[in-house]
């Protein structure tokens, strides 16, 4: 009787998570690299032979983030023609055309000095207008350069709209945003610790939305939505749950969420010390944002979840 009832239970239920819903991180650089998080910096030698597991595992979508060999006060290998993000979506587009949605985040943080999101002013506060202007010009470098969506993620009001007349004006209209419309500064440390050897902790609340106010998160997300946003994303995942559900009620859009690093080497962690079955926890955890209305899961364990799957 027991399996005869665990068998119908079995066959009756209807996976939620698939692989189309989820999005690998590429982290890119001159050098492979690893940390005790679980992060790994691809070198341009193995990005081929990582593409080609990730094709295998049926997922199809990646998101890039750069780590340059370079870093000055105004982040200039961010939109450098030449710089390891656009060599790295010449040679996806090369090698693999159209079998791979690629996807790259456009920020400054990692490229800079200051680990600061946009331009800083002398003040050490974020200049919002000067921003703008370069992040538009570190996307239309990403479209020229193969990229299908752009991922602005520096949080500066009217960001969206800035890219989308960027793109436009220059023949990219069908190039997709993907508007990183709600994050606050935590549960980053094992990305900036990968990609920024200077981290030290920075206060970014002077343009990150706080977790507090829901009203204004939902404003900023409708602000993206009208300045031209293709979807809308929300990290931390595990902090905002609640969010996703209101989104999915409030607009006809597609919503993504990250698992941020931070998040992702804390699961990890809780595993190692046998606290929780990660793999029946991330499943689940997965499974329930899907149910809530989430169309896209970032996340570094992307490949492990897709083995699952």
């Amino acid at each position: 009787m027991y399996s005869l009832e665990l068998t119908f239970q079995s066959t009756c239920r209807t996976p939620l998570l698939k692989t189309s819903n989820l999005i690998t991180p590429i982290i890119i650089g001159k050098k492979s690299a690893s940390n005790s998080s679980g992060l790994h910096v691809i070198s341009d030698r193995n990005l081929l032979e990582k593409l080609e597991k990730i094709l295998a595992l049926h997922l199809d979508k990646i998101i890039i983030f750069g780590v340059p060999e370079l870093h000055d006060s105004s982040g200039s290998q961010a939109w450098n023609n030449k710089g390891i993000v656009q060599n790295t979506l010449r040679i996806i587009r090369e090698s693999f055309g159209n079998k791979i949605q690629i996807i790259a985040d456009v920020c400054v943080c990692q490229y800079n000095l200051s680990g600061h999101c946009g331009v800083v002013n002398q003040n050490n506060y974020v200049d919002n207008d000067k921003t703008l202007k370069l992040m538009s010009k570190i996307s239309l470098s990403y479209a020229e350069s193969g990229a299908d969506m752009v991922a602005p993620s520096s949080m500066m009001d009217g960001l969206v709209m800035s890219i989308r007349n960027k793109l436009n004006d220059n023949g990219f209209r069908d190039t997709k945003i993907m508007s990183f419309s709600k994050q606050f500064s935590g549960l980053y440390s094992p990305f900036r610790l990968t990609t920024f050897n200077k981290f030290s902790k920075m206060d970014k609340s002077t343009y990150q939305i706080g977790y507090s106010n829901s009203r204004e998160i939902l404003r900023k997300i409708e602000v993206d939505l009208h300045e031209g946003a293709d979807i809308i994303t929300i990290k931390p995942s595990f902090n905002n749950i609640d969010l996703i559900s209101r989104i999915f009620d409030m607009a006809n859009c597609k919503i993504a969420v990250q698992q941020v690093s931070g998040e992702y080497a804390m699961v990890k962690a809780a595993s190692r010390n046998r606290l929780i079955d990660e793999n029946e926890w991330i499943i689940g955890y997965f499974a329930s944002m899907i149910r809530a209305g989430v169309d896209f899961i970032i996340s570094y364990g992307a490949e492990d979840i897709a083995a699952l799957l």
